[in-house]
């Protein structure tokens, strides 16, 4: 693995500027992570009613009972079709999932195993950083 790409993730993380698409996340190891399988159900990604409650999904509580920053993976984008990768949109683009903000010092991290126009949605290559 090339020692310039992790530099570069590095970089990426430390400045939070976008989301970042790595190919070569299987080399990493990234501490504080909070992992999202590309194939979750839109229930485990934005959250759900209990009774009159509109809960959020478990892994936002892992985001938000600390303040120490946080990297949400979103793992194996890749797997999934491009049409059902646009259900990480509002999340890529603005932040936050239904109507829970996501913690400003949270880092999101997108991998995949093939990285081309054929396996990832273009609006969603739009709103990463792809290294």
């Amino acid at each position: 693995m090339n020692n310039d790409k992790i530099n570069m993730l590095k970089s990426y993380i430390s400045v939070n500027v976008a989301p970042v698409l790595i190919d070569f996340a299987s080399n990493i190891n990234l501490p504080k992570s909070v992992i999202i399988p590309a194939n979750c159900e839109v229930k485990e990604l934005n959250g759900h009613y209990e009774g009159e409650d509109f809960l959020a999904p478990k892994w936002y509580y892992d985001l938000t009972n600390t303040n120490e920053t946080k990297i949400i993976i979103i793992k194996d984008i890749d797997s999934i079709s491009k049409e059902e990768q646009l259900k990480f949109k509002e999340l890529l683009e603005y932040r936050q999932i239904s109507t829970f903000k996501i913690p400003e010092s949270t880092r999101i991290i997108l991998t995949a195993t093939n990285i081309s126009k054929e396996t990832i949605n273009e609006e969603i290559y739009s709103l990463v950083a792809h290294i």
